[in-house]
């Protein structure tokens, strides 16, 4: 009865008669008296609740509640110390006291009629119906104290029965309302913010004839960390090559979308040429390396809107614009530079190299540099025929700053990064302009002579500065352009 789960509940008595014993079940008490008295037990109900009683490993034995209504009593009894059989007596009910709560009480027995004397109630077990053990009277026979705030009086229980009574003795019984406590764990939340940015991808392709058909391809995306592929983004993506309203084969720029977090980001892509209805090939990779979040933003054209990369494969007699991924199938040496910011000047830029025999392609991708100028550019090193010529030229920090004047001049960045091997300049020996958003892209081949090729090799002992800056060196109170001044940095690698 699981409304019975808080307090003690005085509910009823349960009598218990008690009929003559032969002389062996009564040894030990006056066999001159013939004197009966009429013995019953009177039963208060206690469901235990399982916050307080969890601790208690005694409990263990407690039965569990039950809405079954009580329909038997199991007693043993003993006189002197030893035990009478076990009683089996029958369970009546009634509102005894007129109050609306029902009573329970043992039906009359012959077994339980006694002689006077003595006794103490050893067992008391309540079962339902179909002889579920339902409440239990706690016994604590070792001065233990272990049911103190359950029950008043634990069995075993004295009892003085006298000659031609009707006694009742009340006895508390327990069931145990066992529950899990609910257990809660408290969770927080960390969180990094996230941004997704966009790259695009058009290509061209191009048969020995030399015309240019628009590419089927398909590309397959990997996060790249710590010079591993992780987490594949995209799995053979396919550019589609449709034919339109106009009855022309055309294709939209293939977008993707990458994970963009704090710190720098770097994605390995390949992409693999597919046959078109326009054109038959064989389908391989064509394109594979590594790109980075800062390389993709390059590629950003203002708020909105964004350029796309634009390869070309076959015979196209041109270079992919701008070179950021190599042909895995080329036999010439590919290099990429990343060029970081010198002097607070907060210009990015990226230098990719193809050498092939003596044919250089040189390409820079530059923004956030002075809008409206002129930017000398070069590959700098160490070639000189002296000791030097071991070293790796490095970018230089404000260490270098000899003079204190807050800049790394070219002079004092010389140190680190060595003289001119090559001027990045177009046919007419003229650096790159920025444009009035402050970006710009180089593109130009050299056909290098033997001297050349011998300074500017091997590329990855190499780095490409760019110069130019509004600064003040302290010549005056004004900011000058000052075209010499070194803006970004950056030392090949090989891709």
């Amino acid at each position: 009865m699981k409304h019975f789960r808080i307090t003690l509940m005085s509910i009823a008595m349960m009598a218990l008669l008690f009929s003559s014993c032969s002389k062996e079940e009564n040894e030990g008490m006056e066999e001159n008296s013939s004197e009966k008295a009429t013995l019953s037990f009177g039963a208060s109900l206690n469901d235990m609740l399982n916050k307080r009683a969890q601790t208690k490993q005694h409990f263990s034995d407690v039965p569990e509640c039950s809405d079954a209504d009580p329909a038997s009593v199991m007693v043993v009894i003993s006189s002197n110390g030893v035990d009478m059989d076990e009683i089996t007596l029958d369970v009546l009910s009634d509102d005894l006291d007129g109050d609306g709560t029902m009573e329970y009480f043992t039906d009359y027995s012959e077994d339980l009629e006694l002689t006077p004397g003595t006794y103490e109630l050893e067992e008391f077990v309540v079962y339902d119906a179909a002889g579920n053990m339902i409440w239990i009277a706690p016994i604590d026979d070792d001065d233990s104290g272990e049911f103190d705030g359950y029950v008043n009086d634990a069995l075993p229980i004295t009892i003085n029965l006298g000659s031609g009574v009707k006694k009742y003795v009340d006895v508390e019984v327990l069931c145990y309302d066992e529950r899990n406590v609910n257990q809660y764990g408290y969770l927080f939340f960390d969180f990094e913010g996230k941004e997704l940015i966009d790259f695009c991808i058009f290509g061209n392709f191009c048969p020995p004839n030399g015309r240019h058909y628009v590419a089927s391809y398909s590309i397959d995306v990997w996060n790249y960390v710590d010079g591993e592929s992780t987490e594949q983004l995209y799995d053979d993506l396919t550019a589609e090559v449709e034919m339109d309203e106009n009855g022309d084969y055309a294709a939209s720029p293939l977008c993707i979308v990458l994970p963009d977090g704090e710190g720098d980001d770097e994605y390995y892509i390949e992409i693999s040429i597919n046959e078109s209805d326009e054109y038959s090939t064989e389908e391989r990779i064509i394109r594979a390396g590594t790109i980075t979040d800062t390389e993709v933003r390059a590629f950003f054209d203002g708020e909105d809107n964004l350029d796309y990369y634009h390869f070309f494969y076959g015979d196209c007699n041109q270079t992919d614009n701008p070179p950021v991924l190599p042909d895995p199938n080329d036999e010439a040496m590919n290099y990429k530079a990343c060029l970081k910011s010198l002097n607070d000047s907060g210009a990015v830029a990226f230098s990719y190299a193809r050498l092939e025999g003596n044919t250089l392609y040189t390409s820079v991708l530059a923004y956030n540099m002075e809008p409206g100028e002129v930017h000398p550019q070069h590959i700098h090193g160490f070639t000189d025929g002296s000791d030097a010529a071991e070293m790796n030229a490095t970018c230089p920090d404000m260490s270098d700053d000899a003079n204190g004047n807050g800049f790394i001049e070219i002079s004092e960045g010389a140190s680190d990064y060595g003289p001119v091997q090559l001027p990045l300049v177009y046919e007419d020996g003229e650096f790159p302009m920025a444009s009035g958003s402050g970006m710009y892209f180089y593109d130009y081949t050299f056909e290098l002579s033997d001297a050349e090729r011998e300074a500017v090799t091997p590329l990855e002992k190499k780095v490409v500065v760019l110069h130019g800056l509004d600064a003040d060196l302290g010549d005056d109170d004004d900011d000058d352009y000052e075209p010499t001044l070194p803006v970004a940095c950056g030392e090949y690698i090989m891709q």
